[in-house]
This record gives C-alpha cells, structure tokens and sequence, in this order.
C-alpha cells in the first residue's frame, strides 16, 4: 500500500464521522434559519403549549424563565 493511501484512509478512519456528524449540523441550522433568532442575547424562547385534556400543568419551578436585561452600572461624573 502506497503512502499517500494510507495517510487518507487512516484520516478518513480518524475524521470522518466528527466530520460527517458537523456537516449534518451545519444543514440542520440552515434549516432552522427562519426561527427569528439573530445571533444576539439569549436563544428566544418558544411558548409553551396548553396542556392535554387529562394532564396537570407544570409547576412554576420547571417553567423556564428569561433572565433579566443586563442593567448598565452607574458611571461618576466629573466635576
């Protein structure tokens, strides 16, 4: 066996799936392109939907919830 062969087989042996499994989440995210997220902040979050007939609805504390926008500290000014 040549090489240069064994050199792309072992790499492709070494890299192949991370690389095939990052190509198949870069076509995900394409995907999800319209979800009105624009890279800034925290991901939005979705509304959650009604509860079935029959179920109980969660409990306040496995409710996500937003955090707070940062608040800007206070700056002294020169006199």
């Amino acid at each position: 066996m040549d090489g240069t062969v064994y050199v792309v087989l072992s790499g492709a042996l070494t890299f192949g799936v991370p690389l095939a499994l990052a190509v198949r989440e870069l076509l995900e995210l394409k995907r999800r392109e319209g979800d009105g997220w624009d890279g800034d902040g925290p991901i939005p979050l979705k509304p959650r939907p009604p509860p079935l007939p029959g179920q109980k609805p969660l409990p306040d504390c496995l409710i996500p919830k937003l955090a707070p926008p940062p608040v800007r500290g206070r700056e002294l000014e020169e006199v």
